[in-house]
């Protein structure tokens, strides 16, 4: 099953399904760098799209398909070791309501990766030693300022 397809059925958000990257904040999108905008599958804003039914917690930014995989994107400040703590709390949130309401997404596990791209400055201690071993073992790529799409593997 397709990106698009597979975003059709999750009830939850088949209403935010924006062409190519146009679900993400304008500041947003300048963080992704991809070879091919055919590429692009679709995105969804889920933070946004999910606000009212979840207002108190911690939700994940975004979703997007690139060739055949897809791409969950946290924008989120990195000047300090506290911002460890809020993205995989909002990663955890995310697992969770995949498996509660999202299946055809989790079902995708294998083609899927979690980055988080800074929007400031990252603290040196975010990028090395246990934080960054917390972040790999949570399965966060980054804090890094951008993602570069046809790198991921």
């Amino acid at each position: 099953m397709n990106f698009r397809d597979t975003i059709r059925n999750v009830p939850e958000i088949v209403e935010c399904l924006k062409n190519g990257l146009q679900a993400l904040e304008r500041q947003h999108r300048s963080k992704i760098q991809y070879n091919s905008s055919r590429e692009l599958k679709g995105s969804v804003y889920i933070d946004k799209c999910l606000e009212k039914r979840y207002p108190n917690e911690n939700r994940w930014d975004y979703v997007f398909g690139y060739k055949d995989r897809i791409y969950y994107v946290e924008v989120h400040s990195a000047e300090n070791t506290r911002k460890v703590g809020e993205v995989t709390a909002k990663l955890e949130w995310l697992k969770r309501w995949l498996t509660r309401s999202a299946k055809s997404l989790e079902d995708l596990e294998d083609q899927s990766t979690y980055h988080w791209i800074s929007t400031r400055k990252t603290a040196s201690s975010v990028k090395r030693g246990k934080y960054r071993q917390i972040l790999a073992q949570k399965g966060i790529r980054g804090p890094d300022s951008v993602l570069h799409a046809d790198a991921v593997t």
